[in-house]
């Protein structure tokens, strides 16, 4: 009996992993290195050390000292239509409010840059601009973006700038799967804190569009659902017990998927 129960337990862990896509960058965690100052898989490494105190998850980031230094890993396999979460932590302990951001591009197969209007704001910048330094705290910036016409590589880069020091660490570019591209993901969707650790975490989309707020256990279970119209705005779920959720968030015709965690 308990070894079906553990059987069980496996297959529907596995069974949620395989519905939510593929995970294509590589060493995204940061926890190998083939040397102090080669994390291993990426391809454009400046000024960047491996550190063991100043972490998000797991035992290593990448720290980045700036002067306009580059941090950055080219992914094949794009095909273009499919929705791709961007997901980034980063800390930034000396700065002046333009010390780091990401700087990505989608490619094609001669590796020439795919310009897009739609998601080029999201890849670079955020907005031709600055990740937020929130206080020298860990942050994280986490975009959904759709690849354009012609483009099957994505170039995943992140930048610090002179005077600045960046912690990097838990990034991910992660393909959604089919069922979500059929959905039409939502832009611009973000959920944060994740995992969530005061009964709060916010949602937010590019639109003001009403949405819909549903919450289901690993069961399947729907355990929490709520609306609101606006660009954003926090769910308490302080109703919840600790443990591994599935959120899904409904924006018209639109609609968004994520592993949502309670702790």
């Amino acid at each position: 009996m308990k070894k079906n129960y553990i059987f069980t337990l496996l297959l529907m862990f596995s069974l949620i992993s395989t519905s939510f896509g593929q995970e294509l960058l590589l060493n995204g965690g940061l926890e190998n290195w083939d040397s102090d100052t080669e994390p291993t898989d990426w391809t454009k490494v400046e000024e960047t050390t491996k550190e063991s105190t100043e972490i998000h998850g797991g035992s290593f980031s990448a720290k980045h000292v700036g002067g306009t230094k580059d941090l950055g890993q080219t992914i094949a396999g794009v095909v273009a239509g499919d929705s791709y979460t961007i997901t980034i932590w980063y800390k930034v302990v000396e700065s002046d409010g333009s010390d780091a951001r990401i700087w990505s591009y989608w490619k094609d197969d001669a590796n020439t840059s795919v310009t897009d209007a739609t998601t080029d704001d999201a890849l670079r910048g955020p907005a031709d601009g600055y990740l937020d330094n929130n206080g020298g705290a860990w942050s994280k910036y986490e975009v959904t973006v759709t690849a354009p016409t012609g483009a099957t590589r994505f170039y995943f880069e992140l930048r610090t700038y002179s005077g600045a020091i960046t912690y990097w660490d838990d990034l991910s570019f992660f393909k959604n799967t089919t069922a979500s591209l059929k959905e039409n993901t939502i832009e611009g969707f973000t959920t944060y804190p994740n995992p969530v650790t005061n009964n709060i975490f916010t949602i937010k989309s590019n639109s003001s569009e009403t949405k819909e707020v549903s919450i289901f256990n690993v069961l399947g279970k729907r355990v929490l659902s709520s609306r609101f119209s606006g660009i954003q705005s926090n769910v308490d779920v302080s109703s919840i017990s600790a443990g591994l959720y599935i959120l899904k968030v409904t924006e018209g015709t639109k609609t968004a998927t994520s592993k949502l965690v309670i702790r």
